[in-house]
């Protein structure tokens, strides 16, 4: 009998079935205590639960693999005898599952190494598992591994081109970070990049490989780093933006691995096709490098590997791994009783009663429905997460949460609690609405938050110091931030978007901390509302990937229209996917690549033919340097034209010229700059006044300024019109930080500098520039000198840069000289904030264990 079959068998039993439902039941109950659950007096069979787990510890499919760790974790958990809970020991060894083993070990439920007091064949059975999940490595001597790590490395041993695909919790980001040290100990030379979507993965996956990596490897996050290339082996930690730069300022970089994490994000617009782009650069300089993709449960992870050059083994990797039970609960008012709700277990579309829980308070407005939901079966307890659909949202909702914990969740005297608070304070505002929310445990998160504020809020929940964390989408991006219980009611990603299906369950992938805890439940309320849950979820589902520039290919009419049509800028804004597809195409046509063999283009013949002819044909009245068309991505190159164009009817070019942000006539400057790109190039500028308003911040971001005055700055402004929404103003200055200076400014007025010097060498007046001044990189991370530059390339943020620069004289240290200055203060004595010094700190321990001090 194969282990399909004899899984089906398995789970066909209704006794067994029946078995499940109970466990998982009782499971509920006791992580929930404020149910009321249903009588139910019936006993477990252990020794057939335990029979039929065994059986499924080698099941191929989800279901089976759930099955198995749902026994074998209740055992644990329940009031069993020594021989049951040793055979639940050997299901957990067969299933590899480690980390759930030293957690019961370390509640003291097991003794460590329990499997040695098993009867003689079953310690053979462990021994002969642990053996065929152990991997030597040269970096670390031996890994213990799940199942799907060990297929992982057995495949990446083989394939130059690798896609992987498993749950969110099965280990990915781990065993590939193994990996890559495993190899670049093999290596006299060695260069790998590792891409996350988002510059708050850059830290967290940085200092992770630091601390691995010791002396050997030098870790860069960012290609202003001045001294990228100064060692034999390195690992750059990048955004695609940031890789794409770097592709750019060094033509010859070349890795020999490359690491794309949340593979899913070929499909995130004009993000995707950069990092379609940036894969089918690395591909085309270095060939033989080895590619691995990694993402959540996914139908298709084959798709990612077009492209793969026609001699590199290609190999896709999907996985149904379990690490962690979940529980799919749904949450619905009992009829006519808006206080008393019903807690249900869905299986399969099928809803099991837990039982009944009563609220604190009327649930009205309907707004108050999450918080108090999650207040009353979460309690006092950690590892609340509470999922939201935007920033405004997250702050009410922390503030109904709050409310609703009462003066018994005090926690305003802790001390991580205390530092948060003060930070809040000083790097944003003193009404900041995290500041009072986290006297009761409680804290939201969102994307345009600082950098230092969002990592101490993520340490804290993870430290169980904070109870309950409102998040909004952020949570989708790969943030390495499990939960207990996760709480979600109508979830939408973006303006109003209905979330998919894989979003829903990636979002769902962080309830179950693996190794802290034995299964995580994920609440969903009002499932009966179909205007808040048009498709209530009901079992996992894998879902396909696709790319953003698929849906540009499958009707190739539209782009054919706007190339038609001149790309003008109101059908770059009405269909803004035409955009970065036209220009990913148009800059390998430029140099004579053919449209066919570029990474991830699916088209016939014939039709490649014709787009090739008419972006060749359009690419005739290009003037300036083609390369400028790949060096600005995501920016069509007509646009481009048009905009060069324009400047003839400036007879001096230094009329037009970008200042460094410290020159007096700055903001006017930019407003110019802006005003024309909004015309001739595209973005989401506003009308004037907002465009004058834009100029302003962007000059003093890129002047140093801290995030703090920027918001004090425009609350006075706010004061004058008379708008005192002073959330609402925080909230915008961060917002157009983030969505405005650190990523549509660095795209548009980059392009515009170059296209501007190009023109003045066409008319016999080139600029006289600072050749320090690099819009881009001072855009990208708000500081103007290169001594700033160098503290942020130590992996310090901004806020911490910005606090620290003030005390350095010196503007242009490198980062070895500012890790010197750093060494030689008396951290603690500076006048600096408590998360700020420790910030600084961390940053030289690390630096410390790589035997730089």
């Amino acid at each position: 009998m194969t282990a399909e079959s004899l899984e089906a068998v398995v789970l066909g039993s209704t006794k067994f079935r029946n078995t499940l439902a109970k466990l998982a039941r009782d499971a509920v109950a006791a992580d929930l205590p404020a149910i009321r659950p249903f009588v139910n007096g019936e006993e477990v069979d252990w020794s057939f639960a335990l029979l039929c787990s065994s059986a499924l510890t080698a099941a191929p499919h989800h279901s089976g693999q759930e099955a198995a760790l749902r026994v074998a974790h209740s055992c644990l958990a329940s009031d069993t005898d020594e021989a049951l809970r040793g055979a639940a020991v050997v299901i957990l060894e067969r299933l590899g599952n480690r980390q759930s083993l030293n957690l019961a070990a370390k509640r003291g439920i097991v003794e460590a190494d329990a499997w040695a007091e098993t009867p003689g064949p079953l310690q053979q059975d462990v021994i002969r598992r642990r053996l065929e999940l152990t991997i030597p490595t040269k970096a670390n001597g031996e890994v213990e591994a799940n199942a799907f790590q060990r297929q992982f490395w057995s495949a990446a041993t083989n394939s130059r081109w690798l896609s992987i695909s498993a749950p969110t919790s099965a280990g990915k980001s781990f065993i590939v970070k193994r990996w890559i040290e495993d190899q670049a100990s093999r290596a006299d030379e060695f260069k790998a990049v590792y891409v996350v979507p988002t510059r708050a993965l850059i830290e967290e996956v940085s200092l992770d490989l630091i601390a691995d990596f010791g002396t050997s490897v030098r870790v860069h996050t960012m290609p202003w780093d001045s001294e990228i290339g100064q060692d034999s082996k390195e690992v750059f930690v990048l955004t695609q933006e940031r890789l794409h730069l770097l592709q750019q300022r060094v033509p010859s970089f070349a890795p020999s691995l490359v690491f794309i994490d949340e593979a899913q994000k070929f499909d995130d617009g004009s993000r995707g096709v950069l990092l379609q782009q940036v894969l089918d650069e690395t591909a085309r300089r270095a060939p033989e490098a080895q590619v691995i993709f990694a993402s959540p449960m996914t139908s298709n992870p084959e798709i990612l590997l077009a492209g793969a050059p026609g001699d590199a083994r290609a190999t896709a990797l999907d996985s149904q791994a379990v690490t962690v039970n979940q529980n799919l609960l749904v949450a619905n008012q009992v009829p006519y009783k808006p206080r008393e709700w019903t807690l249900s277990l869905s299986v399969n579309g099928e809803l099991d009663s837990c039982g009944t829980f009563e609220l604190p308070a009327r649930p009205t407005p309907a707004s108050k429905r999450l918080p108090l939901i999650a207040v009353t079966l979460g309690g006092l307890r950690s590892g609340n997460v509470v999922y939201v659909n935007g920033a405004a949202d997250a702050e009410k909702a922390a503030k109904q949460i709050y409310e609703a914990l009462g003066d018994d969740a005090d926690m305003s005297q802790d001390e991580d609690i205390a530092a948060l608070r003060e930070l809040a304070i000083t790097a944003v505002h003193p009404q900041y609405a995290l500041e009072e929310a986290l006297q009761r445990g409680v804290a939201f998160h969102y994307g345009n938050m600082p950098l230092l504020l969002k990592s101490e809020i993520e340490r804290l929940f993870k430290e169980e110091k904070l109870r309950y964390l409102v998040c909004t989408s952020t949570l989708l991006e790969g943030v390495n931030l499990p939960c207990k219980n996760l709480f979600v009611r109508g979830p939408r990603k973006g303006r109003g978007n209905v979330m998919s299906a894989a979003d829903f369950w990636n979002l769902a992938g962080r309830a179950g901390r693996w190794g802290k805890e034995f299964q995580g439940n994920i609440v969903c309320v009002d499932t009966n509302d179909t205007q808040q849950w048009p498709s209530p979820p009901t079992s996992r589902v894998r879902q396909p990937i696709a790319r953003a520039s698929d849906k540009v290919f499958k009707e190739l009419s539209g782009l054919a229209a706007y190339i038609e049509a001149d790309t003008p800028v109101e059908m770059s804004r009405e269909a803004p996917i035409l955009e970065p597809v036209l220009s990913l195409l148009a800059s390998r046509v430029a140099r004579g690549d053919a449209v066919s063999s570029i990474v991830g283009v699916a088209v016939d013949a014939d039709e490649a033919e014709a787009l090739e002819a008419s972006i060749a044909d359009a690419l005739q009245a290009i003037t300036y340097p083609p390369e400028l068309i790949e060096r600005h991505a995501g920016i069509s190159p007509l646009s481009m034209q048009r905009l060069l164009t324009s400047f003839a009817d400036y007879p001096d070019p230094v009329d037009l010229v970008l200042p460094p942000p410290e020159s007096p006539d700055a903001a006017e400057s930019y407003v110019r700059a802006i005003a024309k790109v909004n015309r001739e190039l595209g973005g989401d500028w506003g009308p004037e006044g907002r465009q004058f308003q834009l100029s302003i911040l962007i000059t003093q971001w890129m002047r140093g300024m801290p995030l703090s005055r920027l918001i004090s700055n425009r609350l006075t402004y706010a004061r004058q019109v008379k708008n005192s929404n002073i959330p609402g103003v925080i909230r915008g200055v961060m917002s157009d930080v983030e969505q405005i200076a650190r990523f549509q400014a660095p795209k548009y007025l980059a392009c515009y500098q170059d296209l501007l010097r190009f023109h003045a060498e066409q008319v016999g007046s080139p600029l006289v520039e600072d050749e320090t001044f690099d819009v881009s990189m001072m855009l990208e991370l708000g500081v103007s000198r290169p001594t700033e530059v160098a503290l942020m390339a130590l992996g310090l943020s901004r806020t911490t840069t910005i606090a620290v620069s003030e005390l350095i004289i010196e503007d242009d240290l490198a980062p070895h000289q500012a890790l010197d200055w750093l060494q030689r203060q008396d951290v603690d004595a500076l006048a600096l904030p408590t998360l700020v010094r420790r910030e600084v700190r961390n940053r030289l321990d690390a630096e410390g264990r790589r035997g730089l001090l």
